[in-house]
């Protein structure tokens, strides 16, 4: 059964054009995972899906009576007041007869009832994401529209998500944007990519769908070479025919001439000129460390700025090359450790020579109110032309570098970031999330920088992808405690 129809769909912002004649049928029981680089259009598409936007050419139908939820990036202010139970609760149409469903949905997603009463604004990113998806779920909705909602969760609320997401009795149709690539193999069957301003359609999720994709670009890219070596070859021919005939006064010739000139028209029809979206150079830069050791650490006891006791690390030593990954749960002060590596407080001795390079979740280093060009040239001693050239290298346009950053997406200052480490050239990287904002294509090219370079870091990630690519050596923080153990 049809749920959702779109029908020559095309989208655009100005004079550019996002994606055109999309057709595209969500049926009941589709698990659908739209992906694409930041900017071609995904939560856009999925506004129009849900029928909250009326920018774009072309037709969109809801089956009768379809019952939707949408769930989006952010949190709304008016929640931060209220208490967990009050948030759902308030979407129950009677509350009297239906408030058991509260403690239900509460229960099915392993909420702690000591987390039951405390207001939103004191929960977790990670609880506050998982209290958005429950309540659209509590509504029981034919289908369920999710924008980013794996941002901020740790593995506990990632595996939840994956286990609620894969009961098809729980959630029996959703579609999904996320730039998660081992959450989107985990529940999505079916897969839409927008890129070069067009869209595939997949029936597979999200690596069978993006390697199809890859091969499909790579014919594409031979036929269209082929046919413009034949092209030319046709327009040599062609003059050479017209010259014969001029020359010769050969009407044959130049038949042959005006034959050979269409038949180029016809094939210059058919030879694909789209333009292919570049993502910008996002590479690193590391400084030469010759010493052995970066980072030692003996009997800390680390704790958060009100005095309460986070976690105990007996002994640790980072030496060159290795890249530790940290994980645990939301708030057991993985990013507190990484804050005081990098403020040098006492029991972490790091080598003289080591120079880091900071990416934290919050991007907190970039200053909102300060426009793109003038940061980059200002910290780094760039003129006008340098500067440009490279935020230019980073993917951002003539206009974008314009902006203050405050106006940038949370992509583009993920990107920014990045490339003041490139120029900042450290030798430790200290990377906090640094998956969160970043596209899929972005997060390869970041990985790919990683493993080429060979750096030492300390990594925060939820990133199951990410971790396996990047990782050498795996910490978890539990009871207390961070221990290293074995990856699986």
């Amino acid at each position: 059964m049809s749920l959702v129809k779109l029908e020559d769909v095309s989208l655009s912002f100005g004079d550019a054009t996002l994606f055109s004649n999309l057709k595209l049928s969500i049926n009941s029981g589709d698990r659908l995972g739209i992906i694409g680089d930041n900017g071609t259009g995904k939560s856009s598409l999925l506004r129009i899906i849900a029928k909250y936007s009326d920018d774009y050419d072309g037709r969109v139908a809801h089956s009768r009576g379809l019952r939707f939820e949408y769930v989006e990036q952010d949190f709304p202010d008016s929640w931060n007041e209220l208490t967990s139970v009050q948030v759902l609760e308030n979407c129950l149409t009677d509350c009297a007869s239906d408030k058991w469903k509260v403690e239900c949905v509460l229960e099915l997603f392993r909420f702690p009832p000591i987390y039951w009463s405390l207001p939103f604004a004191h929960l977790s990113g990670g609880w506050k994401k998982m209290l958005t998806i429950a309540k659209a779920l509590l509504v029981e909705p034919d289908l369920l529209l999710l924008d980013e909602p794996t941002n901020h969760l740790d593995e506990e609320h990632m595996n939840s998500l994956i286990r609620l997401l894969s009961d098809s009795n729980a959630v029996p149709t959703f579609v999904v944007i996320s730039h998660n690539r081992h959450f989107l193999d985990s529940v999505t069957s079916s897969t839409l990519i927008l890129h070069d301003r067009d869209f595939s359609f997949f029936n597979y999720s999200f690596t069978l769908a993006r390697k199809l994709l890859l091969e499909q670009q790579k014919a594409s890219a031979c036929a269209r070479a082929e046919a413009k070596n034949k092209i030319e070859r046709l327009k040599k021919s062609a003059v050479f025919q017209r010259q014969l005939g001029v020359n010769h006064y050969s009407d044959t010739a130049l038949q042959k001439a005006k034959k050979i000139e269409k038949k180029i028209k016809t094939l210059e029809a058919l030879v694909s000129n789209k333009p292919v979206s570049v993502n910008g150079e996002l590479a690193l830069t590391m400084e030469k460390f010759s010493a052995k050791k970066i980072l030692q650490i003996d009997d800390l006891t680390l704790c958060s700025p009100d005095g309460s006791v986070l976690f105990y690390v007996k002994s640790l030593v980072i030496n060159r090359g290795d890249r530790l990954i940290i994980s645990g749960a939301n708030g057991c002060g993985k990013s507190s450790f990484l804050k005081a590596i990098v403020d040098g407080i006492d029991g972490i001795k790091v080598g003289p020579s080591v120079k880091v390079g900071i990416l934290d979740q919050a991007l907190s280093l970039l200053p909102l109110n300060v426009g793109v060009l003038k940061f980059i040239s200002a910290r780094f001693g760039l003129d006008y032309q340098q500067s440009i050239n490279k935020v230019a290298s980073a993917g951002f346009s003539y206009l974008d570098s314009q902006k203050k950053i405050s106006q940038l997406s949370y992509g583009e200052r993920a990107r920014l970031a990045i490339l003041t480490i490139r120029l900042s050239s450290p030798n430790f990287l200290v990377l906090d999330e640094p998956t969160n904002h970043l596209d899929i294509s972005s997060q390869e090219l970041l990985e790919s920088e990683i493993q080429r370079l060979n750096p030492a870091a300390i990594i925060v990630s939820h990133d199951v992808r990410f971790v396996q690519n990047v990782g050498t050596r795996y910490f978890k923080i539990e009871s207390g405690i961070m221990k290293e153990m074995t990856f699986s």
